[in-house]
């Protein structure tokens, strides 16, 4: 099983390249500096390819499962020179919380974490606080993004949506207000402040993607 899904990422490694190298970007410049790039979890292929395309920041981490979907995802962002740090199960929020606190510190080093604040499971575009505390610990500003592949695809059936970009599409990321983290922050009202923003974006993206 450990054989397959590192062949499987691998392969989308590749796949993620072939599509960065072939789109045609649309748009202005995103941010380089260093952040918590955040967007929902329909965008994590999509957004693996726009990082790969347009950000020269050199290393970005992010969380993976444990379930074979995510030993093909992290085999796929060693591909890309992207490292990831294992969930726990579904379920387990203080294990979660203590693994928020590993990316934040990774960021403290000098990656730029990466998190889908509605996943692994879910509820679809609802936000949950693991990206707030992460940049409240490393004392990186929340970057949200949304992106748009056109053409693309939508497996429509699965949870997230999730969005399959293809080969010499047009690609534009949607970049939102950024979002900074104190210290002494109420985490609650900062969870609605990113909540509304994604949602602002996502709402952006998905009427380019009709054009």
């Amino acid at each position: 099983m450990g054989v397959l899904a590192r062949l499987i990422g691998l392969l989308m490694a590749g796949y993620v390249r072939l599509v960065a190298a072939t789109c045609r970007v649309e748009g202005g410049p995103v941010t380089q500096e260093q952040v918590v790039l955040v967007f929902w979890h329909e965008y994590n292929l999509a957004g693996a390819v726009a990082a790969w395309r347009l950000r020269r920041h050199p290393h970005h981490v992010s969380f993976s499962t444990r379930a074979f979907r995510g030993q093909v995802m992290n085999a796929m962002l060693a591909g890309l020179d992207t490292g990831s740090v294992p969930l726990p199960a579904e379920g387990e929020r203080s294990e979660a919380a203590r693994l928020s606190l590993v990316l934040a510190r990774l960021g403290r080093d000098g990656a730029s974490p990466v998190v889908s604040p509605d996943g692994p499971f879910g509820p679809y575009r609802r936000a949950k606080p693991g990206a707030l505390i992460v940049a409240r610990e490393s004392g990186l500003p929340i970057q949200p993004w949304a992106i748009v592949f056109r053409p693309g695809v939508r497996l429509s059936r699965r949870w997230d949506r999730h969005v399959v970009p293809l080969p010499f599409s047009r690609m534009r990321v949607v970049e939102g207000r950024p979002l900074r983290i104190e210290a002494r922050d109420r985490l609650r009202p900062k969870l609605a402040e990113l909540q509304a923003e994604l949602d602002r974006i996502a709402t952006k993206a998905d009427k380019a993607g009709r054009r």
